[in-house]
């Protein structure tokens, strides 16, 4: 029986080490993901704060001159581009962000799957520990009675 609860427990350590290497794997993903938001977020801010100048670049071409229909037209074309250009880098913050909070509550799972294992791990660890212990009482008083019955019996006179 013993043996069973070693081969269990040899299995229980290796599901343990599983849950754990995951977990370690969703960690990292999670600062992955950190990185990129901040990376996002750090985009999204420097387009903000430029956005202005990036505007009046494109209109100084054509302030305090006469211009045509077509013209007009194409400036307003680079100023939707801008925008556009924006847009895609807000949204691009907004799926990192939604990623991010994703795969932190992925992470936490584990966490959870980890800490069950440990749970699981440590309590046939105990089982395994009391029945070696039991097995070692057993032998140790099996031992002892068996040199009591060496020493107990009368012993024949030599003759």
């Amino acid at each position: 029986m013993i043996g069973q609860m070693k081969v269990l427990l040899r299995v229980k350590d290796l599901k343990q080490d599983q849950a754990f290497r995951e977990l370690q794997r969703r960690r990292a993903a999670v600062r992955e993901a950190e990185e990129e938001t901040r990376q996002a977020e750090a985009a999204v801010a420097e387009s903000q704060r430029t956005m202005e100048t990036r505007e009046d670049a494109i209109f100084a071409d054509i302030l305090g001159r006469v211009v045509d229909l077509a013209e007009i037209d194409a400036t307003h074309g680079r100023v939707v581009a801008l925008v556009r250009e924006h847009t895609v880098l807000t949204d691009t913050r907004e799926r990192a962000v939604h990623v991010e909070a994703r795969l932190r509550d992925e992470a936490e799972t584990q966490s959870g799957v980890y800490q069950a294992a440990v749970k699981v791990r440590d309590k046939y660890t105990i089982l395994t520990d009391d029945l070696v212990q039991a097995r070692d009482a057993e032998r140790a008083m099996a031992e002892e009675i068996e040199i009591e019955d060496m020493f107990s019996r009368p012993r024949k006179p030599v003759s």
